[in-house]
């Protein structure tokens, strides 16, 4: 017979644990959900840098694409065969830019600045680096380049969280590779 003293006590608590689970369990569900979230971001990501390297081991060798495709088009492949199932690679954005040194990555095409403000403006002059008509603030040529140029993989992906709790996530994987020297 358990005394009546600890019988009132017991019946007490009778109740307690449901109380605290319930104050409890969504903070750990949140908990495990971010946890799982911030898992597949970092999967997400280390699943572009591995396509972005695949797609520059591809391209620096200059190897001729199969029959009835481009260069850029065998790269967007390349990338699209090794990105995780769990990317959508039909949204994974490739650009591929070629540049004829490591110093010219990144920089502007040069141009001449008429009314000293720093920047260029319409109608002022420029040398066309990448020849596509216009000013741009990255003088890269579209394409993996040629022998020997250095050539910029960039992906870009944008994905909304499974679970819908948090914003949606940009994702880019970038690397900087120097083409073989290959035949032209």
């Amino acid at each position: 017979m358990i005394p009546m003293m600890i019988r009132r006590a017991l019946a007490g608590r009778r109740g307690s644990t449901a109380l605290e689970f319930g104050l409890l369990a969504p903070v750990l569900i949140l908990t495990a959900v971010a946890f799982f979230e911030y898992g597949l971001r970092l999967a997400i990501q280390a699943s572009l840098d591995f396509a972005a390297r695949e797609a520059s081991r591809v391209g620096i060798t200059g190897a001729a694409p199969p029959a009835g495709t481009t260069r850029e088009a065998q790269l967007a492949a390349v990338v699209r065969q090794s990105v995780m199932p769990y990317v959508d690679a039909t949204k994974v954005d490739v650009r591929v830019l070629a540049y004829d040194s490591p110093g010219d990555v990144g920089k502007p095409e040069p141009f001449t600045d008429l009314n000293g403000n720093g920047r260029w403006d319409k109608g002022e002059p420029f040398t066309d680096v990448n020849g596509n008509g216009v000013w741009d603030a990255d003088r890269g040529r579209s394409g993996a380049g040629a022998s020997e140029q250095v050539a910029v993989y960039r992906l870009s992906y944008a994905d909304t969280p499974l679970s819908g709790l948090f914003p949606a996530v940009s994702y880019e994987a970038r690397i900087v590779v120097r083409n073989e020297p290959f035949a032209k």
